[in-house]
C-alpha cells in the first residue's frame, strides 16, 4: 500500500505556515507508520513550533504513544516521550523545533498502543513552520 502524501503548501508572503490535523485512537491506519498524513514540508522549511491538544485521554492499558515523523522515522518530529497522552491538556513542545526539511518532506501521525486496546483518545496536532522564501 502506498502512503498518502499531501502536496507541499506555502503562502506566497512572509508568514508562518501551519498544518492542523485531528486524530483519534481509531483513525483509519493510525497504527501504521506513514499512513495518516499531517502535511508535507516544502524543501528548505524549518519547523517553528508544535502544539498537541489532547481532547480525550488515550486509554490503552499499558502504553499510549503519539508520534509525528516521516515514513522512515515515525518520531522524527514528535517523539514517544514528548507529550502525555493520558492527560487532557495542551502541550507546546519544542521537540521538532528547528527541524529542517532539506527536500519536500511528508509528515505522518502515528498512534501506538500496547496492552488492552484503547477505547478512547483524541488529539489535535498543530505544527508551524516557515518556508524558505528568503528574498
Amino acid at each position: 500500500m502506498v502512503a498518502p502524501v499531501v502536496a507541499p503548501r506555502q503562502n506566497m508572503t512572509h508568514q508562518v505556515n501551519y498544518f492542523r490535523a485531528s486524530i483519534a485512537y481509531n483513525t483509519l491506519n493510525i497504527g501504521t507508520s506513514g499512513m495518516v498524513p499531517l502535511g508535507t514540508l516544502p524543501a528548505g522549511a524549518i519547523i517553528t513550533g508544535l502544539l498537541v491538544k489532547v481532547t480525550t485521554a488515550f486509554n490503552a492499558a499499558t502504553t499510549n504513544v503519539l508520534t509525528v515523523g516521516t515514513t522512515a522515522t515515525a518520531d522524527a518530529v514528535l517523539g514517544a516521550t514528548d507529550i502525555d497522552e493520558l492527560e487532557v491538556d495542551t502541550t507546546l513542545t519544542f521537540a521538532g523545533f528547528g527541524y529542517l526539511a532539506s527536500v519536500a518532506t511528508p509528515l505522518f501521525i502515528k498512534y501506538a498502543q500496547t496492552g488492552t486496546a484503547a477505547s478512547a483518545g483524541a488529539a489535535t496536532i498543530i505544527l508551524t513552520y516557515v518556508p524558505n522564501n528568503d528574498r
